[in-house]
């Protein structure tokens, strides 16, 4: 259910954000895996001087002679320029240090599909303006940052302990969703495939401010800053296109358009290191390689690959250095080894959505040529860390020594190869703030020193040492530009212009920007543009109470049997059939069978050699068990309503587990009544070829749990897991050693069971009527949720979800983007699909102010309280100066993780973050009776109320104060927790789970209300989901806060605070 309050502001913010496809990662290409990680596996060093230091071919030398526009061959990426390379310089050189690159190349999904051709056309959609930015914003936090081999991966690494198997493996709303999968099945995969092809969508071009920017392009004068979004995504497009990227690679417009909107969806809001960073570092890189002549001298791919790696230097930026990373133990830090930890990681990410399947960038490539890309842009982005910036100082030093020969000291002649050029060139665009002109230079100082120091406020509230040039008490804006110009700007640039000559002129702009630097000084900086910034934020230091409307909502996002709950349905075909399924379960009488009917000796033969083949343990014993034991029992009687396979989870574990894999935007479904499969299953000798050709021979790639970044192929059956007798007493120890092959005979009778009683019952009908509800409650969740907010939400300032899936994040960005900011912990989990985010509105709290500490927290709270994805808190600032805490969870089905998260989240504001205010908004799964064993109510607001928080629902919320009211039909495997229809409404679940949670002394509830309508209207009566309106199982809850306080007394403290 989900909860809102309603809160007002004047302001209004223009920004938008603009949404391209389902991004959720790149399908397994295990066939070229092989010999593509196998060119890598012999180091990044190797593949570097390959491309970087070999003897030009006669075919580079041929296109070397063409001009960009006009070259129709892909150049290999090897290709030197004129005479090659000799020995280069004796000095120190990364290349011949010790360097890990199976952290990133190894973690990566195998190579693309040569043989998958791209594009759609683009669609259109409204103008979406650049985000306003406040210079003052300060952040408050400190975002320790998970493992993230994938943005959709659990950051789990370590085996989980028996109380966090308990109450994941007893949550009835576990998703069942694993790793990216290469089906066998012809029709499984054309579904996928299809399901993929989503057409972009690309922002309307602007044609005045496209030509303003196209005639820059090639010049320093590209104010990046003066564009908005959608024009600059337009302009990246056009430095592809005038490198000749598309006709000469062979990638379509439509995925350039699809890989930069991409980049674009995936940068933060941080005052520094976001799109419009990014942007200009992209076309600063074209221009200066158009200006000093090495972009002739490159091949197609390896302009391609410079572009790009400008494109991806920074992507998914957290707003932190390295040195912070390292400080806070971030697991970044171990997942890459220690050095370079950024820059790998924006590698990885960048080839995670380079072999995303809705972008499929590379599938053009040869796995030779995807070798040689991907090393090419790993070394040049990895050129990025300023860690590195002696290296190639004693590089540069070396190269321009005067004892060489002027063309020996040239890019592409005999001592300078084109690899190390391309270096220079993304380190000279990473730094080019001073190379522009003054009035675009000092808005760059304020937004860089802007992240230092939020930086270093976050490192002062969380204990730990603060960067010397992140403290904002001691630093002055100035002094540091004065700093960066002498010591590392000056020298660096002087030694690039010795050796490129035609870049002698930028030092005669360096030399003017240091000057000015001398006549100004905080005070004046922040006069003439942080007051700009803050006119653009009406509101903040008005007086008065603060309203907000804040709801708050369990999306639901992994239920996949359409069969499980009970609905509101207006088919009469419905009503029939479920009736009849619970009439003939309650009272099967002579229509039930016999197992060995469905599921018969010789399937039972094809079922144990099928488990054979997998070296499946006990399979003698299995058999035993099955004469003796399975086949001779009454399908209905005597094994669906067997209590004691209820209870050993014979059915229902491996069925959460194979139901549906869904990751990478595959998904695939086990042929079964409840599961989202949509082949023919009328006729058992066919369906069961399908149901073993799904569980034994479909190959699936999945992120091991125990090994963070590593990769691991099995067959759906290999994801099954032991059921331990310590966990599940009900198991005997025989059992538990046979447990694996024992799940999957048990998941076979049973679907072979749930066929042949449908078949009986309703044979024309029940089929079309699955795939109706298979439409309306599977397909499109996300874009349903979207649209019920957006019609009767729109006003809303917060909006907490809960179990939404990753995909969430773009249909969020794409539907509510122009009004709300998406909030989401820096990883999300696309393991179970289960993502607490927070949407805030623009026109209420500033975007770049933001800092993840979701981790934090959950540190706080133990780590065993809360899995990936399961917790998101937010530090933001209000555009009234105030501070807030935001945090959206989701417990365990029994409640037990609600307090111990509540704890760490009061300890987190008494202890770093007392000046904010605080806002939970959660799905506590509260139960009518407390237990040792489940969070009551009473008790749940007893313990809250202690801690000095109040809730939307008053003092003393009644049982009857409900936000969950669903039942369990007889379609689902844990026949026990049924309930007939007749007594849906009143022997259901009817709990109050759902709540808005703050501190007492802070805000108080104006109103509240529920809504499980979607039209902000409650039917107190009804048991949902409903097939017409709202086909969610939790409805909305909703709060109008007021703030107790006026906005004054809450107000920015000065800059010299320590909590910023």
């Amino acid at each position: 259910m989900a909860a809102v309050a309603t809160a007002w502001s004047p302001l209004r913010s223009s920004s938008k954000e603009v949404y391209c496809g389902d991004l959720e990662g790149a399908p397994a290409r295990l066939g070229r895996a092989q010999s593509a990680y196998g060119a890598l596996q012999g180091g990044i060093l190797e593949r570097r001087r390959s491309w970087g230091d070999a003897k030009a071919s006669p075919r580079s030398k041929e296109d070397t002679s063409k001009p960009a526009s006009t070259e129709k061959c892909r150049t290999a990426p090897n290709a030197s320029f004129e005479n090659g390379i000799n020995a280069r310089p004796p000095v120190p050189s990364v290349d011949e240090r010790p360097f890990d690159s199976s952290a990133i190349s190894l973690s990566l999904p195998p190579p693309p599909d040569q043989n998958k051709r791209a594009g759609r056309n683009s669609g259109k959609h409204v103008r979406m303006p650049a985000a306003p930015y406040d210079s003052t914003a300060r952040r408050s936090s400190c975002p320790v940052l998970a493992i993230p081999p994938t943005i959709f991966h659990s950051s789990r690494n370590f085996a989980p302990t028996d109380e966090e198997d308990r109450i994941s493996e007893d949550d009835e709303e576990y998703d069942n969703n694993r790793g990216v999968v290469t089906p066998a099945d012809d029709e499984l995969l054309q579904k996928a495939k299809a399901a993929e092809q989503q057409p972009v969508v690309w922002p309307e071009r602007n044609d005045e401010e496209f030509e303003r920017g196209r005639a820059l392009l090639k010049t320093l004068l590209c104010d990046a800053l003066s564009f908005d979004a959608d024009d600059m995504a337009h302009l990246v497009l056009q430095i592809f296109e005038e490198c000749g990227i598309p006709e000469n690679v062979g990638i379509t417009t439509s995925k350039l358009q699809r890989f930069i909107i991409g980049v674009r969806d995936r940068m933060l809001d941080n005052p520094y290191h976001n799109w419009t960073h990014i942007f200009d570092v992209t076309q600063t890189t074209y221009c200066l390689a158009c200006k000093c002549g090495l972009m002739d001298r490159l091949s197609s791919m390896q302009r391609f690959a410079l572009i790009t790696s400008a494109l991806c230097h920074d992507l998914e930026h957290p707003g932190v250095n390295n040195l912070f990373l390292i400080r806070s133990r971030s697991s970044l830090v171990a997942l890459y080894n220690d050095t370079s930890i950024l820059e790998k990681h924006h590698s990885f990410r960048a080839f995670e959505l380079m072999l995303n399947s809705n972008i499929d960038l590379l599938s053009g490539f040869s796995p030779e040529e995807y070798a040689d890309f991907r090393a090419m842009v790993m070394s040049i982005i990895l050129a990025t860390d300023m860690a590195r910036h002696g290296e190639y100082m004693a590089k540069l030093n070396a190269y321009t020594d005067p004892a060489i020969a002027e063309e020996d000291r040239r890019i592409g002649g005999q001592r300078v190869d084109l690899a190390f050029g391309m270096e220079i060139m993304i380190k000279c665009a990473d730094t080019s703030n001073v190379l522009k002109p003054f009035n675009v230079a000092k808005k760059w100082a304020v937004r860089v020193t802007d992240e230092f120091f939020l930086q270093g406020d976050l490192e002062r509230a969380n204990g730990m040492e603060v960067t010397p040039t992140c403290d904002r008490q001691v630093q002055e804006r100035v002094a540091l530009q004065k700093g960066f110009y002498d010591f590392v700007i000056g020298p660096y640039y002087s030694k690039v212009a010795a050796l490129l000559p035609e870049l002698a002129s930028l030092l005669d702009q360096i030399k003017v920007n240091r000057e000015m630097w001398n006549s100004y000084d905080d005070k004046m900086l922040m006069d003439e543009l942080g007051s700009s910034y803050l006119a653009r934020l009406p509101g903040i230091g008005t007086d008065g109470p603060l309203k907000l409307s804040v709801a708050t909502w369990n999306v639901a996002a992994v239920n996949n049997n359409p069969f499980e709950y009970w609905i509101t349905h207006q088919s009469g075909e419905y009503a029939k059939l479920m009736n009849d399924v619970q009439r003939f379960v309650d009272n099967p009488g002579g229509r039930d069978f016999v197992v060995s009917e469905v599921l018969t000796d010789e399937m039972f033969a094809e079922l144990k050699h099928d488990m054979s083949k997998h070296g499946f343990p006990g399979l003698d014993e299995l058999e035993r068990r099955w004469v003796e034991d399975y086949r001779d029992r009454c399908a209905i009687s005597g094994f669906l309503k067997d209590k004691a396979i209820g209870s050993k989870r014979l059915v229902s574990m491996p069925d959460r587990i194979t139901n549906t894999i869904n990751s990478d935007g595959r998904i695939i479904y086990r042929p079964s009544v409840i599961s989202g499969f949509e082949g023919e299953m009328g006729h058992i000798p066919v369906w069961w070829q399908k149901w073993r050709e799904y569980t034994f021979r479909t190959d699936v790639h999945t992120l091991d749990r125990l090994s963070p970044g590593a990769y691991k192929v099995q067959a759906v059956c290999k994801m099954i897991e032991p059921i331990r007798h310590a966990k599940y007493p009900a198991i005997t120890m025989e059992e538990e050693a046979i447990s694996i092959p024992l799940q999957v005979l048990a998941l076979a009778i049973f679907d072979c069971v749930l066929v042949r009683m449908l078949q009986i019952i309703a044979p024309r009908t029940w089929q079309p009527l699955k795939h109706s509800l298979c439409d309306a409650f599977n397909k499109n969740k996300s874009q349903q949720v979207i649209n019920i907010l957006a019609k009767s939400y729109d006003d809303a300032d917060i909006i907490f979800i809960q179990e939404a899936a990753a995909s969430f994040v773009d249909h969020a960005k794409q539907g509510l983007g122009s009004k709300y900011m998406v909030l989401r912990p820096y990883v999300l989990d696309g393991y179970r699909n289960q993502n607490s985010m927070i949407l805030a509105r623009k026109d209420k709290f500033i975007e770049g102010s933001r800092a993840d500490l979701t981790e934090q927290v959950g540190r706080l709270a133990g780590g065993r309280w809360t899995a990936p994805g399961d917790l998101c808190a937010i530090a933001i600032k209000g555009v009234d100066g105030s501070r807030y805490l935001l945090a959206s969870f989701h417990g365990d089905t029994n409640g037990l993780a609600t307090i111990p998260v509540l704890k760490a989240l009061n300890e987190a504001f008494t202890k770093s973050y007392p000046d904010h205010i605080v806002i939970f908004g959660l799905d506590a799964n509260t139960h009518k009776q407390n237990s040792v064993n489940c969070q009551g109510i009473a008790d749940f607001q007893q313990k809250f109320s202690e801690m000095g928080f109040a809730s939307c629902w008053g003092p003393s919320p009644g049982v009857h104060t409900w936000t969950t009211r669903n039942a369990r039909t007889y379609l689902q495997p844990q026949l026990q927790k049924a309930v007939g229809i007749s007594d849906a409404a009143r022997k259901g679940e009817v709990n109050l789970k759902d709540w808005i949670i703050f501190y007492g002394n802070q805000m108080q509830a104006v109103d509240s209300a529920r809504d499980n309508t979607g039209n902000r209207e409650f039917a107190e009566s009804m048991v949902f989901p409903t097939l017409k309106s709202f086909r969610r199982i939790t409805p909305l809850s909703l709060a109008c806060l007021s703030v107790m306080r006026t906005t004054t007394t809450l107000s920015a403290r000065p800059l010299g605070d320590v909590r910023g």
